[in-house]
């Protein structure tokens, strides 16, 4: 976002909103712009439009540390595991290639999966790797698991990118910005994003 602005000579003002009041903030024209680790679905290109992709990101579960699910490494091993992942994102609905979980009621936010993982009333939750970092490098009871045969995912799920009013005059220039940005640095940023996330409360 600072790199954006920069390049177009324009001053970077970040409004906090959340997840659901995104898209209806860009068609009101409340904000200008999207970039905040959304996938280009079919879905949402529907009603917005999208830059090139910015990160390409894979899914993996949090669990808890010590846990019988810390030292999974596919997918079956999560069977019989109460199982969840944020409302209204595809992560909730990949949980159902795992057969014979208990798929329970999607959740809000991140920090409210953190507070149920926490209390034991899940086992874990799908996340993308950036949150899964962040999870456990805050709460010393969270580990990731990364799978060696996890999810089946398309690009446009687990890819992210900038979200722009449809026929937006400023996809191009963010276009432009985004090519100038090299794959190395692109994953120094989100390291560096990741780093600075604020700790679970």
């Amino acid at each position: 976002a600072k790199r954006i602005a920069e390049d177009m000579g324009k001053e970077l003002e970040i409004v906090k909103t959340e997840w659901d009041g995104l898209v209806p903030a860009l068609t009101s024209g409340k904000i200008d712009a999207i970039i905040a680790g959304m996938s280009p679905t079919a879905e949402r290109k529907e009603t917005i439009d999208f830059s090139d992709h910015y990160y390409t990101s894979e899914l993996v579960m949090v669990v808890k540390k010590g846990g019988e699910y810390e030292n999974a490494t596919k997918l079956a091993d999560f069977e019989g595991a109460k199982i969840t992942a944020q409302l209204n994102t595809f992560h909730y609905t990949v949980i159902d290639q795992i057969e014979g979980v208990s798929k329970e009621t999607a959740m809000e936010s991140f920090p409210s999966m953190r507070v149920a993982l926490e209390s034991g009333m899940i086992d874990g939750y799908v996340s993308e790797r950036p949150e899964a970092v962040s999870a456990s490098a805050a709460n010393e009871n969270f580990a990731m698991v990364e799978f060696e045969d996890g999810f089946e995912t398309s690009e446009d799920d687990t890819a992210v990118a900038v979200g722009l009013e449809k026929g937006s005059d400023l996809a191009e220039a963010i276009n432009e910005t985004l090519a100038g940005i090299s794959e190395e640095e692109r994953q120094e940023i989100m390291d560096t994003a990741i780093q600075n996330q604020p700790a679970a409360q």
